[in-house]
């Protein structure tokens, strides 16, 4: 029988060390899983470290509100987590078939956990179909739409390079119906992960912005909030 890769498989889904994992056939890159519970994670759930990151800074502190935060990307659950594990409440909402499976996993797997008990995902949706579901309020709205592809495709981690096989970047339209959407939702700010030197999702330029070394975060206020 041949193998996947001499039948022209890219990407294979399937259980390895009863994980849902996704992996390359014939690579040497390590097999792909959300993990809530530890690996490459665990350094930036520590208690000691998560007020320190930049995306809970760009949250920043919630007053006289629910700590409620909606991920509209959730993607690999990591921004998720580290929302979580800083106390708030995240609804995830995920497209993807693959990455919805991937997150239904690790937070089966996590089941008992406190930072289990603080992840919500919705069925698989695109986050446009679930208006309805989305109620508020919510402390923010979070968004971390695909990067547009590097020229330099050498510096591209391969987790993201899977990604990026599976969910093509947004265009024009679909920036403003998605930043759009989320603005819509009752919220007293959105925040919008963006790479360093990347233009403002769909042009709208952020209330302020927090800068690190690759991301950054545009936060964008609610009117009623900036009153």
């Amino acid at each position: 029988m041949a193998s996947a890769r001499e039948q022209g498989v890219e990407l294979v889904l399937g259980r390895v060390d009863d994980r849902l994992s996704l992996w390359a056939p014939g690579q040497k890159a390590a097999p792909l899983c959300v993990d809530f519970l530890g690996g490459r994670q665990g350094y930036r759930l520590a208690a000691d470290r998560v007020r320190h990151e930049r995306l809970i800074k760009a949250l920043g502190k919630v007053v006289n509100e629910p700590a409620r935060v909606c991920d509209l990307t959730a993607g690999l659950g990591r921004d998720s987590a580290l929302m979580a594990q800083a106390g708030f409440q995240v609804l995830m909402v995920e497209r993807e078939p693959v990455l919805h499976a991937l997150l239904a996993d690790g937070l089966a797997r996590a089941a008992g956990t406190p930072l289990a008990s603080h992840l919500t995902l919705l069925p698989l949706a695109d986050a446009r179909d679930l208006t309805v579901v989305l109620e508020g309020p919510f402390h923010a709205v979070f968004l971390d739409p695909m990067f547009p592809p590097r020229d330099k495709s050498a510096a591209v981690k391969q987790d993201l390079r899977w990604l990026q096989q599976l969910c093509r970047y947004p265009d024009e339209d679909e920036e403003q119906a998605l930043l759009a959407m989320a603005q819509s939702l009752d919220a007293r700010k959105v925040v919008v992960k963006r790479p360093r030197r990347a233009p403002p999702l769909a042009a709208v330029a952020a209330s302020h912005s927090l800068e690190g070394k690759t991301v950054r975060f545009d936060v964008y206020t609610s009117p009623s909030v900036r009153k």
